[in-house]
């Protein structure tokens, strides 16, 4: 059979078009290719919290408006003409941007160069949503087969029947029995670091919260009988810094680097709410036992507490001297208890941030604030993990390992152990009540298993 004549003409004309046009030649997306860039190297100074010039970029929508230049930022198809792009290929270093940093790679003014030529067209969804919602998902090698050194345990948390304890590793969390520190089982696909770990009351969900510090934040909700990971239920800018489940299981709030807290829907895995009062990194978030406030502690040195469920500020915290470390309800929701790295605990009226008093104070850095019932459990950087009643504040035990850096800390309080995680990668349980250690174990996988009882 003869080949069809028509076929060969097409063909011959994709053969020379293929000559004609270089193999790498692509449309740049403003979603995929020019929205990463500018999250990464100029929101941080045109953003909703910080606007040199006048000019915000955090959206598509904001990126159009003109700052205090009144040049207009971008004219399709005129790269040239752009004041965007005339800034970030200014010679002087006092006109370019971004200021105080390194200018951006060649490549990456190119592919903003052919953007605004090629029209600067809009891909996305939503001209008013963020950048940090284009960022792809970020993508985590293996976790390593033997660690080199050991890593810092910078997150704990216990199973609801208290059997079991997780703690954070490198692009992985690790299984381990809680009574013997046996390895039960490892589970890669996590982010770089993990922040928080926290499990779901009366379920089968464990939320873990992390990232790269300034490239990357992930929320992830999973099930730790599948041995899939699922996607992130949110990816942001920044590193994720906290997360905890309401008491009925049904929501999760998570806050970080980014200086929002979010809440997330469990059942539909939607964001529900984003709250962006606060103007730096959030330490700590926190719900009452009955549901109704949402509390956050932040590195501006304040601490709020909102209505859960629409978001409405009740009140904010100003009395710590330094960032707000932690942050608890006590007395069924009527006060709150804050950590600063001022070294106190503040004890403040949670409807109205009227300030009661200081319930504690130290001489060297709180890591960790965390309700035991009637009592509260404060860790500290010098290894020491003291027990205080509330409200009077009497100590009723203190645990100490001297020399050691507490990085994490975790209660079970139906069998009442308490664990602590170090900056040298131990992990060591207690019983709360009697102060016996149950174990203690290097939580790096692979690492001489003789240097845990040191």
């Amino acid at each position: 059979m003869r080949p069809d004549r028509n076929l060969l003409t097409v063909m011959t004309l994709a053969a020379l078009l293929a000559m004609v046009v270089p193999a790498s030649a692509r449309v740049i997306s403003f979603t995929a290719d020019i929205a990463p860039i500018l999250q990464r190297r100029c929101v941080a100074c045109h953003g909703a919290e910080k606007t040199k010039g006048h000019y915000r970029l955090d959206t598509f929508e904001a990126l159009l408006k003109p700052g205090s230049s009144d040049k207009a930022p971008l004219v399709a198809g005129k790269a040239e003409a752009s004041q965007l792009f005339h800034l970030l290929i200014a010679k002087s270093a006092d006109d370019r941007m971004p200021q105080d940093a390194d200018p951006l790679p060649a490549s990456e003014t190119a592919s903003i160069r052919e953007w605004i030529a090629s029209g600067a067209r809009f891909d996305g969804k939503s001209r008013t949503a963020p950048l940090a919602s284009f960022l792809p998902a970020p993508s985590h090698p293996p976790a390593p087969k033997v660690y080199a050194h050991a890593w810092p345990v910078t997150a704990l948390a216990f199973n609801v029947d208290g059997s079991q304890l997780v703690s954070s590793g490198y692009h992985e969390i690790i299984f381990w029995n809680a009574t013997n520190g046996v390895l039960l089982r490892r589970m890669g696909g996590m982010p770089e670091r993990i922040r928080s770990l926290a499990w779901q009351p009366r379920g089968d969900r464990l939320a873990v919260a992390g990232g790269a510090p300034g490239r990357s934040g992930e929320l992830f909700l999973i099930d730790p009988s599948n041995k899939t990971t699922p996607p992130a239920l949110v990816v942001s800018s920044d590193e994720i810094l906290c997360a905890t489940f309401s008491s009925d299981g049904l929501r999760i709030a998570a806050g970080g680097a980014d200086k929002s807290v979010r809440v997330f829907a469990i059942n539909t895995a939607r964001e529900i709410l984003k709250l962006e009062q606060h103007s730096d990194w959030i330490h700590g978030v926190v719900f009452s036992a009955d549901g109704q406030w949402l509390a956050s502690a932040s590195r501006d040195r304040t601490a709020r507490v909102y209505n859960s469920t629409n978001g409405v500020s009740v009140s904010t915290f100003r009395e710590h001297g330094g960032a707000v470390e932690s942050i608890l309800f006590v007395d069924d929701g009527k006060v709150v208890l804050t950590a600063g790295s001022d070294r106190t605990v503040r004890a403040w009226d949670s409807n109205d941030a009227g300030h009661m008093r200081v319930f504690a104070k130290f001489e060297t850095p709180i890591t960790g604030l965390i309700s035991a019932g009637t009592s509260v459990l404060i860790a500290l950087a010098d290894g020491h993990v003291t027990k205080l009643g509330f409200p009077e504040g009497k100590e009723l035990t203190n645990y100490h390992h001297p020399g050691e850096l507490i990085t994490s800390v975790a209660f079970h309080k139906d069998s009442g152990h308490l664990a602590i995680g170090t900056d040298d990668g131990r992990v060591r349980v207690w019983d709360a009540e009697t102060a016996l250690r149950i174990t203690q174990f290097i939580a790096s996988p692979g690492l001489d298993k003789t240097a845990a009882r040191k």
